[in-house]
């Protein structure tokens, strides 16, 4: 993340390099912005009241960068458009100066209606986007291990059912008591993309829709940090905490997980794990 980030201010500079050149008075470059005299060249206007599009320009035409509240960079340019990912309650906008330093303002708008949004946010954090917890899905195998890629879910050593004395026996043996059937919850938040676990650990999700291993089988990759999910080990590794995973479904009601051993190839050993919505 950090290199993207670098990578991106370098492109930024080298754009107000060729967009945006210096104007030269008697051999000085002109002077920096101020936060005003930003704000009154960048125009952000919401396409449709209430939803989340919108459009900016600048006038005189200057190269700006447009971030979410969280410093998430959005675009870059002189004019363009906008699908904003929940949560927006804001703009950053900044421009860099001569100096190499940044001008910037902050403008707070209000969105009601999401549309044109990637599916996997309503899945992750729920209808509403704001927050959903997923607990084991015990009206099937929910974790166990079966081959890499050739199975769906738990095939070879498996557990089903609730209440399930041994499949809590794992949980226990390997430190993880509060992930039982009966205990185990972890609540994924929008905000921050925050996920809480009943252990009382926490941390964040990422996810990359693009690492798809094999089309047809899995999503995307889905990435923890700070915490791992419910029982998220590597059993054969010395239980060793798993913190990526290939998102097989995710859909409204249920989280399909898999990792593989290390080193494992198509038909190795992978683990699974099942989750569905709590109601």
């Amino acid at each position: 993340m950090l290199k993207k980030y670098f990578v991106a201010l370098s492109m930024f500079a080298l754009c107000m390099t060729a967009c945006d050149p210096s104007e030269i008075e008697e051999g000085s470059p002109a002077a920096n912005l101020t936060a005003e005299q930003l704000q009154s060249r960048v125009q952000i206007t919401q396409t449709v009241a209430g939803q989340n599009k919108f459009t900016f320009t600048t006038n005189p035409a200057l190269t700006v960068q447009l971030l979410d509240q969280d410093g998430n960079i959005m675009a870059t340019g002189s004019s363009g458009s906008i699908v904003a990912a929940p949560p927006l309650t804001g703009f950053i906008v900044r421009s860099i100066n001569h100096d190499g330093t940044f001008t910037s303002f902050d403008q707070s708008v209000t969105v009601n209606e999401y549309v044109d949004v990637p599916e996997i946010y309503r899945h992750l954090f729920g209808p509403e986007y704001s927050s959903r917890t997923w607990v084991w899905d015990t009206d099937q195998a929910f974790w166990g291990n079966g081959g890499y890629i050739s199975n769906s879910g738990p095939a070879w050593w498996t557990f089903t059912g609730a209440p399930n004395a041994d499949f809590d026996g794992q949980c226990v043996s390997k430190g993880y008591p509060d992930d039982t059937i009966e205990k185990g919850w972890m609540k994924f938040t929008l905000g921050g993309k925050k996920v809480e676990m009943s252990r009382g650990t926490s941390g964040t999700i990422s996810w990359d829709l693009s690492s798809v291993v094999k089309d047809g089988w899995d999503m995307g990759k889905l990435s923890f940090s700070g915490t791992n999910p419910l029982l998220g080990v590597q059993p054969n590794g010395g239980d060793a905490p798993e913190y990526n995973y290939q998102m097989l479904v995710s859909d409204q009601d249920h989280l399909y997980l898999c990792a593989p051993e290390p080193g494992s190839g198509e038909g190795g050993t992978a683990w699974f794990w099942m989750f569905k919505a709590q109601d």
